[in-house]
C-alpha cells in the first residue's frame, strides 16, 4: 500500500494512506463595484439589492462542506478569500466559512486567513469587522500610486487614498498586510516605473507582489491595443523594470521568493506557496478551481465550478457534481508536470519531498529523471541558469528571470525520461 507524505513546515510525519491529507481552501467571491479595463477573472457587478448576502452564504458554506466530504483533506493551512472584490461581502461569510472548516476539519496551527480588498475608504470601515469575523492577512490592490493610470485601469480609488488606506491596515494587520502592483503598463517608462517603485517601497511593510500588465483577450485594453490606441512598453523595456524590481526590494530586505512576490523572512504567503507546491486545495465560489485527491484515494481530479453566480448557487443545492461545471481525473505525470511549471517559479524549486508527496503512489525519484548528465540540463546548469542536487531542482537567481523557458526544458527532459522508463518495464 502507498503512503501520503505531508509537506516539510506544514507536517513532517510520514502517513498511512487512511490518514488524510493538508489543504487550502480557497473562495471566490464573485462581484465587483467596477470593472478594472485589464481583468478578465470571471466578476460581475455588484448590485447589492440582488445579491442576498445571507443565501449567498449558505451556499458557500454548503459546498465547502461537500467538497471537503469529497477530499482527502482534514486538515486546513490556509483560507483566502478572493475574487471579484470580497471585501464587498458582509464580514459574517468570513465567520461562517472558517465555522465550517473548523467542523469539518482540523485546523493547522496559526491557519493563515486571508482578505483581498481594494484599498477605498469604503472597504476601510469594514476591514476592522473582517478581522474581528477571522481575517488576519490583507491583500491590497493598490495596483498604482499614479492617479491617470488608476484612471485608465478602471480603479475605484486615488493614490491617496491607497496610501491613508495602507498606512491604517498595516497598523490593523502589522507584517501580514501585502501590496499588489502592476507594472509594464502603457506609456510607462523604466524611469517611471523606478519613481513609483520607489514611492511604494516608503510604505510597504512585509509584502509585495509585483505582476507584469498582460493583454488578456475580451478586455477593454486589448481592444485598444488592436485599434493602435494604446502602446505597451518594449519586451527589453519589461526585463529592465523587473530586473530593477528585484535588486531594489532585496536592498530594503524583501526577497524573491517566487517570481511575483517577495517578502521579509517569515512573511511570506502560505496560501501561494501551497499553490506552488502542489498542496490539495478546495475552491468554492463561481469559477472557483480545485485540485485535491478524492477521498477514496483513488482519483486527484481538477476541477472547475460553474462560472455565473446564479447557476452556480442552483448547481450547488441540487446537482450531486456541488456545483462543478467540469472534472477531470489527472494523472500522476500530468501532476507532477503541473509541479514542475509552479514550483520551478519559486526560490526553493522543486525538492525530493514535495516531489515525493504530490502523488500518492509509487513514484520515480526525482534525481532518476534529472541528472545532469542529461545534456539539456547540463547546459542549463553550465550557464547558471540551473541547480541539480542531492535535495532538489531550482532555477538560479538568473535562471528565475526565465522560468517559464526553463520549465518547457524541464517538461521535454521529463517525458523523454519518462517514456524511456515506461518501455523499459
Amino acid at each position: 500500500m502507498s503512503c501520503v507524505f505531508f509537506r516539510r513546515g506544514f507536517c513532517s510525519r510520514v502517513l498511512h494512506p487512511e490518514t488524510r491529507r493538508l489543504g487550502i481552501v480557497y473562495v471566490h467571491w464573485p462581484y465587483c463595484s467596477q470593472i478594472c479595463a485589464y481583468c478578465n477573472f470571471n466578476k460581475y457587478l455588484y448590485a447589492r439589492k440582488k445579491v442576498d448576502d445571507n443565501q449567498i452564504t449558505k451556499v458557500f458554506t454548503k459546498q465547502l462542506q461537500s467538497m471537503m466530504k469529497r477530499s482527502c483533506i482534514s486538515k486546513v493551512a490556509s483560507v483566502y478569500f478572493g475574487g471579484g472584490t470580497p471585501s464587498l461581502a458582509d464580514p459574517s461569510l468570513v465567520e461562517e466559512v472558517l465555522n465550517v472548516v473548523a467542523k469539518v476539519s482540523s485546523v493547522a496551527k496559526e491557519m493563515e486567513v486571508t482578505l483581498e480588498a481594494n484599498p477605498t475608504s469604503t472597504h476601510l470601515d469594514k476591514l476592522k469587522d473582517f478581522k474581528t469575523a477571522g481575517v488576519n492577512r490583507l491583500s491590497l490592490g493598490v495596483q498604482s500610486l499614479q492617479d491617470d493610470a488608476l484612471q485608465l485601469m478602471n480603479r475605484n480609488h486615488t493614490a491617496k487614498e491607497a496610501l491613508c488606506v495602507l498606512a491604517q491596515a498595516n497598523e490593523l494587520f502589522p507584517k501580514k498586510t501585502n501590496i499588489d502592483m502592476i507594472f509594464a503598463r502603457p506609456g510607462q517608462t523604466c524611469l517611471d516605473w523606478e519613481k513609483e517603485l520607489e514611492e511604494v517601497l516608503q510604505h510597504c511593510g512585509h509584502h509585495l507582489s509585483l505582476y507584469q500588465l498582460t493583454i488578456e483577450p475580451g478586455t477593454p485594453f486589448s481592444k485598444a491595443v488592436k485599434r493602435g490606441e494604446m502602446k505597451l512598453p518594449s519586451n527589453e523595456a519589461i526585463a529592465d523594470m523587473y530586473e530593477h524590481s528585484v535588486k531594489a526590494l532585496n536592498n530594503v530586505g524583501l526577497r524573491r521568493y517566487e517570481i511575483s512576490n517577495f517578502a521579509k523572512d517569515g512573511a511570506e504567503s502560505k496560501q501561494n506557496l501551497a499553490y506552488w507546491t502542489g498542496i490539495d486545495y478546495i475552491g468554492i465560489g463561481p469559477g472557483a478551481h480545485s485540485r485535491f485527491l478524492e477521498s477514496n484515494a483513488s482519483h486527484f481530479i481538477h476541477a472547475v465550478n460553474e462560472l455565473e453566480p446564479n447557476s452556480w448557487m442552483n448547481e450547488v443545492w441540487t446537482s450531486k457534481n456541488h456545483g462543478m461545471r467540469l472534472v477531470k481525473l489527472l494523472s500522476q505525470q500530468e501532476r507532477h508536470q503541473e509541479l514542475l511549471a509552479t514550483a520551478i517559479r519559486t526560490r526553493e524549486g522543486i525538492t525530493n519531498e514535495i516531489w515525493e508527496a504530490i502523488y500518492p503512489a509509487s513514484v520515480t525519484p526525482l534525481n532518476k529523471i534529472f541528472s545532469v548528465s542529461d545534456p539539456t540540463l547540463q547546459y542549463l546548469c553550465d550557464n547558471d541558469l540551473l541547480i541539480i542536487n542531492e535535495r532538489c531542482l531550482k532555477a538560479t537567481d538568473k535562471g528565475l528571470n526565465l522560468a517559464d523557458s526553463i520549465a518547457s526544458e524541464l517538461f521535454e527532459v521529463f517525458s523523454r525520461n519518462m517514456n524511456y522508463q515506461f518501455q523499459s518495464h
